[in-house]
């Protein structure tokens, strides 16, 4: 009988991959150093490139093995739901939506059942798929586990108490409640398409051929000339907090996210398959704002860990009593932006189809993002954990979908 990781074992050769920056394509079993990119690349990828890239990621860039083990976590299968969702006057069912968005995977557990599962773009129950920036709600748990073992204090702490060479910079006395919040205050552009933009810089500081360039980066944004922002005063999507925040909780437990992740929930809680996370180059820091990798269902087991609050089977707590809560409560400055943000959740009310807002559990419901259509809803009232894979962002679609989905089920 093959073993679990014989049976995840991920297709990897043969798959083309363009490297934007020197016009150069190269295939995923040529490992010379003249074909080494960085992460930057993804965000100039068309829909094909992200269709066969997004399920190969961890043999294009560095990466690190999280490890399964033991017994999976049992997900009784049921027959599909049939949905259906509006737009406009015009009523389309699954198929419509698959079609439409490009979806590359959908699932649905309810009351801890598979109720709907479907693959598109050749993806299967054996594919592993990126997260983009679902990774930021990962880095959250991250967090939790090291408060919950000790690692880190409390979330008052500074950020120059673990990342000492930040200390003269603006980083330097930012509480990690705030950094986990979007409320550094660091000034830090997020622009996709433009590739002047400080997200770039950071991508680019993802690869094998610039080893330890992230935390002299963060320095260098901490340090520029730029606005002075009073830390927990204002809201800002950033991929530089979260960025830094996995650096933070590394250095503080001494443990790779990895291995770390593995052994405290990876393995007990019973994830069928090896995930991956992106890492710096071989021996740096884990990329903590994207690129961490499972299989759909092994997203939704993480789901239905957070619907648990980070209870194990044997009734082990792996996150500090109250944590899923405090961390999917909103902050009032995200409030005023109006974009509900916890750490590292949306909330919501993030979405802008006010109509939603009367889905059943709303309230309580947060969800984990990626910028190419990528989504986990975890609604806790309704025992609910729905997780899409995409190559788009079709938000707008995608929420009427999740929200017929819930009244469906109800």
């Amino acid at each position: 009988m093959k073993s679990a990781n014989e049976i995840c074992e991920r297709y990897s050769a043969g798959v083309l991959v363009e490297d934007i920056g020197s016009q150069k394509t190269m295939t995923l079993s040529d490992p010379s150093p003249r074909n080494k990119t960085n992460l930057s690349v993804q965000l100039r990828w068309n829909i094909e490139q992200k269709i066969i890239n997004h399920r190969n990621m961890q043999a294009i860039f560095p990466s690190r093995t999280i490890a399964a083990g033991g017994k999976p976590y049992p997900l009784p299968r049921h027959e599909n739901i049939a949905f259906t969702y509006r737009v406009g006057d015009v009523t389309y069912d699954a198929d419509d939506f698959f079609e439409r968005s490009m979806t590359s995977g959908l699932l649905v557990i309810k009351n801890g059942g598979i109720v709907f599962e479907r693959y598109g773009n050749g993806y299967s129950d054996r594919s592993v798929g990126e997260s983009r920036s679902m990774a930021k709600s990962m880095t959250s748990v991250m967090l939790g586990l090291a408060l919950k073992d000790g690692y880190i204090k409390a979330l008052d702490d500074f950020v120059e108490t673990y990342v000492p060479e930040l200390k003269d910079t603006r980083w330097g006395k930012i509480s990690l409640r705030h950094l986990a919040q979007g409320l550094s205050g660091v000034p830090f552009g997020e622009l996709y398409d433009d590739p002047t933009s400080d997200i770039y810089q950071l991508l680019e500081c993802v690869s094998e051929d610039r080893p330890g360039t992230l935390v002299p980066f963060l320095k260098y944004v901490g340090s520029r000339p730029a606005e002075e922002i009073q830390p927990g005063s204002r809201f800002r999507y950033s991929s530089a907090d979260s960025t830094l925040m996995a650096i933070v909780v590394e250095r503080a437990s001494e443990k790779q996210f990895s291995s770390y992740l593995s052994d405290r929930v990876w393995k007990p809680f019973g994830m069928e398959c090896d995930g991956y996370w992106i890492v710096e180059n071989a021996d740096g820091f884990t990329y903590g704002e994207s690129g961490f990798g499972a299989t759909l269902r092994d997203y939704a087991r993480m789901g239905l860990y957070l619907l648990r609050d980070g209870v194990l089977a044997d009734g082990t707590k792996t996150l500090p009593d109250g944590y899923m809560s405090e961390a999917t409560t909103a902050s009032r400055p995200s409030i005023c932006a109006k974009r509900p943000y916890g750490y590292y959740w949306w909330l919501h009310h993030w979405q802008a189809d006010t109509a939603a807002e009367h889905m059943h559990g709303a309230d309580g419901t947060y969800y984990a993002r990626g910028n190419s259509g990528q989504l986990v809803m975890i609604n806790p009232s309704e025992d609910l954990v729905v997780v899409k894979w995409g190559v788009k962002d079709d938000s707008s679609e995608t929420n009427t979908v999740f929200r017929s989905i819930v009244e469906h089920l109800h």
